[in-house]
């Protein structure tokens, strides 16, 4: 049975300037909230980027909207999809996300297409399991795709906005 069919699409993926305005914004405006915060980092993630294992930073907070994860994304630091992203001077929609059991599976399924991965990986979670993929397929789709194995159980978020 293959992972990706049906793959609906679970999460959008916006890279902002400012975290903490995106987040109040998106609560103020449109009650969409509350959003948790965290740090993403590799390390402690095993991290590719383009094939070689990289160092990165960023700033993540996730919310739900109906069925989707809106997750607004605040690069920091390093060698990242990320990073480019911005440098290419693109804002706003970054990527598309689809959830997945199994993300070796996705992962191999999608390199069988002809799809290859940009940027990878591993460890989201206290037990270390978890990962994600983003996919070559802003050229084919208009944005980049992520394929997200999410971690059995998440570390807690650092903030949540609004507080209490």
């Amino acid at each position: 049975m293959s992972e990706l069919s049906p793959a609906p699409i679970g999460q959008i993926g916006l890279l902002v300037p400012d975290l903490e305005a995106a987040m109040e914004g998106f609560w103020r405006d449109f009650g969409i909230g509350p959003w948790t915060v965290y740090t993403n980092s590799s390390p402690p993630l095993h991290c590719r980027y383009r094939g070689r294992p990289v160092s990165y930073r960023m700033r993540v907070a996730l919310a739900r909207s109906g069925p989707l994860v809106i997750e607004l994304l605040q690069y920091l630091e390093g060698d990242c999809l990320h990073r480019d992203f911005l440098e290419s001077g693109q804002r706003g929609l970054e990527h598309l996300g689809i959830y997945v059991s199994n993300l070796d599976q996705a992962v191999a399924e999608l390199r069988s297409r002809g799809i290859e991965v940009l940027q990878e990986a591993r460890g989201m979670g206290v037990k270390g399991d978890g990962g994600y993929a983003f996919l070559d397929t802003e050229r084919t789709m208009g944005a980049v795709l992520e394929v997200i194995q999410p971690p059995t159980e998440r570390f807690p978020p650092e903030k949540i906005h609004p507080e209490g």
